[in-house]
């Protein structure tokens, strides 16, 4: 064999060997703000597979918190992106009203609550003169949205920023009128039991709920509901500390039932009322258990359920807050 032949059969054994590699890459509502005591708004040589192969350092995207992380556990986290809005738009339903809704990723909770007015979420500050305000009455990962009149004269076509509470602005938004519309909610599609967005899909459907119930049936069976529970505690002024751990508080059926001319949603023995009954909250269940009545939203192919309780402030102003929560898909 010649030199250069025995060169170049050396160098196909070393390329041949190599693996190479490359890396890999959600509650509660509050008092409506148009009434009580509040502003109303209406108004080498070696072998390449001997080194550090790329696919076993650590996946870049899995460095990112998830949205969920980010809502409450902001202070402890390091990499927490800016809030991003997608749109933002007046429409129907905020919580039962019309009102201003903010769609995108990664909005915090202030992880402290306006006392004195039903327990009102704080979170991102809006920053425009005509909402200027950091409390809401929904508050999700994915979803924020305040209570206004239904006046797109008033509420349409001004420029809107959010400022979370650790300091990040988001990009700006024109705000758009959907009233009359039918809006897209932001589902994460993960199943953490308090991620206010894990499952946001479209309600279901009448037809949806029919084609579950095999005949001659009149009942369907959707899965079963692991509810989990949290606490932590705050204070009026200085806020909500660390959660305490998450425990298993029940373990429900969730189901359709045929009812007169309908299909109601039914948890355990519970009727919670007919499918594709609201937006962001569908149904309300009786749990049978301490967090009482659930409010739940169900998808044709999932379903997520959830409250908040709070216990009586105290007078230096302290209070518990606790949390149940469920994710089912199906």
């Amino acid at each position: 064999m010649t030199r250069s032949l025995l060169l170049i059969g050396l160098l196909s054994s070393y390329v041949g060997c190599s693996s190479g590699g490359a890396p890999n890459g959600p509650p509660g509502s509050g008092r409506d703000l148009t009434g009580g005591d509040v502003t109303d708004l209406s108004s080498g040589p070696s072998d390449l597979s001997g080194g550090t192969d790329l696919q076993s350092t650590e996946d870049m995207a899995g460095t990112m918190p998830s949205d969920a992380d980010c809502f409450t556990e902001w202070p402890r986290l390091t990499a927490c992106p800016a809030p991003q809005i997608t749109e933002a738009y007046l429409g129907n339903n905020c919580v039962g009203t019309t009102g201003v809704f903010v769609v995108g990723r990664y909005f915090q909770s202030g992880n402290k609550f306006w006392t004195s007015n039903g327990f009102m979420p704080y979170g991102p500050y809006a920053l425009p003169a005509r909402l200027n305000r950091d409390t809401w009455n929904f508050l999700s990962p994915r979803l924020v949205c305040i209570t206004t009149s239904a006046d797109p004269g008033t509420w349409t076509g001004f420029e809107m920023q959010l400022k979370n509470p650790d300091g990040q602005l988001s990009n700006v938004a024109n705000v758009l009128n959907r009233l009359g519309s039918t809006v897209t909610l932001p589902s994460s599609g993960s199943s953490h039991p308090f991620d206010g967005n894990a499952c946001m899909d479209p309600p279901m459907s009448l037809v949806q709920a029919q084609a579950r119930i095999i005949a001659p049936a009149s009942t369907a069976t959707l899965g079963m509901v692991t509810l989990s529970r949290r606490s932590r505690a705050c204070n009026s002024v200085s806020g909500c500390g660390a959660w305490g751990p998450t425990t298993l508080d029940s373990t429900l059926s969730l189901g359709l039932k045929v009812s007169g001319g309908n299909v109601n949603v039914t948890l355990g023995t519970a009727d919670c009322g007919v499918v594709g009954s609201g937006l962001i909250t569908t149904n309300i269940c009786a749990s049978g258990g301490s967090a009482g009545s659930l409010e739940a939203h169900v998808s044709a192919g999932c379903a997520m359920l959830w409250q908040r309780k709070f216990s009586t402030v105290g007078g230096d102003g302290n209070y518990t807050q606790t949390d149940w929560g469920a994710v089912i898909k199906y």
